[in-house]
């Protein structure tokens, strides 16, 4: 038996997801909770190179500002806000983190049998283990979290710093948080994949996800970096999506401009708008369920044959 390869990870996770369209809606929510991989921190080491004119770093403490007048009604809009936001917040954590358990469970029952199935059996099972996701993705933001912040700290430090060595220890830090990142991500895909596929414990699940890493570390990181390329690709297809959605909206403006009709210029700017805002959300729930399926794909793999590594067959075949 052949060692499966990367490109039968994309094809088989390419089939579960592009024959069965309702994944993806798992995975628009279950990106709620973060993407697995660079994707997830690139977003936030930008942000957190935005300095303000008193230059003080607010990426670890947000501050809110209410306009509180002090008097009774005041107290009461704010608590009833304030209890508004919490039920949403609530709310889109239920759905992010049962969507990434059912999306996970229908792809490895997909990946057994190569049937397709109705979405209550895997979102059963991802109610069953809710508390366990729950748990695994704290404590994946933690570990992010903690990372951003020592980076954060460092580059305060050396931001402004003209000194060839110290430019080089913030260029060293950037690239050990981006690896840690990955690696942050890549154990708690795999803890999930063994509690959801598994039935783990979240303690057996971490530990599960040590073995498989430290046995497949290299094949691990690869693909982390092939995704890593797909996010790139991503915002292309992204770009090439606002030229579709904006194409009805020129019928519009010429209208306007024959016309001189400010409204419907104004009109063919919001279908523009609109009509993009629908295509970035297919693409991202498709784009989340593609890799979700394909780690899944790699877990599930990866417990009796194994993946060979490209980079290893890379350099057998130059030295050979």
């Amino acid at each position: 038996m052949h060692e499966p390869t990367y490109r039968q990870t994309l094809s088989h996770a390419w089939d579960v997801v592009w024959h069965n369209k309702s994944l993806w809606i798992l995975g628009l929510f279950s990106v709620l909770l973060g993407q697995f991989g660079f994707s997830d921190i690139f977003g936030k080491i930008w942000t957190m190179t935005d300095i303000n004119s008193a230059g003080e770093w607010n990426f670890l403490l947000p501050v809110i500002k209410l306009n509180w007048s002090g008097d009774v009604w005041s107290a009461l809009g704010i608590v009833w806000l304030a209890g508004i936001c919490l039920s949403i917040i609530v709310l889109l954590v239920f759905l992010a983190t049962t969507s990434q358990g059912a999306l996970i469970s229908y792809a490895a029952d997909w990946f057994k049998s190569k049937k397709h199935q109705k979405l209550s059996k895997p979102w059963g099972r991802s109610l069953k283990y809710f508390w366990k996701i729950f748990i695994v993705n704290v404590l994946r933001k933690v570990s992010l979290f903690l990372s951003l912040a020592v980076f954060g700290f460092i580059l305060n430090y050396f931001i402004f710093s003209q000194n060839l060595p110290q430019g080089f220890v913030l260029a060293l830090s950037l690239v050990l948080v981006l690896f840690a990142s990955l690696f942050i991500s890549i154990l708690s895909i795999y803890a999930l994949c063994a509690l959801v596929i598994d039935g783990k414990g979240v303690k057996a699940a971490i530990a599960k996800a040590w073995e498989i890493f430290s046995h497949h570390t290299l094949v691990s990181l690869e693909i982390g970096l092939l995704f890593m390329l797909f996010n790139f690709l991503l915002v292309v297809i992204i770009g090439v999506a606002a030229f579709f959605a904006f194409a009805p909206a020129i019928l519009f403006w010429l209208a306007a401009g024959i016309t001189n009709t400010v409204v419907l210029a104004s009109i063919g700017f919001s279908l523009g708008i609109f009509l993009w805002l629908v295509l970035i959300v297919l693409i991202a729930g498709f784009f989340n369920a593609y890799t979700t399926s394909a780690w899944v794909f790699l877990f599930m793999k990866m417990h009796k044959e194994g993946i060979p590594s490209r980079l290893i067959h890379f350099f057998k075949h130059m030295f050979k």
